[in-house]
């Protein structure tokens, strides 16, 4: 089970996720102010996925470099 310090994290994080999906949200709302609420929503629907895909390739990586780190080094035979 998770202590408070690492629920604290996981809090923020969500936070700051929500903080950013609303800014491309209010974005949107701006940038196209002159389209009706459903194109909006169509629009957001387009991009959201774009962002969370980032997030997963980022997450991704770490995994990789994880992975492709060797746990001890080779010696050359000669």
């Amino acid at each position: 089970m998770m202590d408070d310090e690492e629920f604290e994290e996981v809090k923020e994080t969500f936070r700051g996720l929500v903080i950013l999906f609303k800014t491309v949200w209010d974005e949107i709302e701006h940038q196209f102010s002159g389209l009706p609420k459903e194109e909006r929503h169509r629009i957001f629907s387009v991009v959201a996925p774009s962002i969370t895909d980032i997030f997963g390739m980022a997450l991704r990586e770490g995994e990789i470099e994880d992975i492709a780190k060797p746990d001890r080094k080779r010696k050359k035979r000669r």
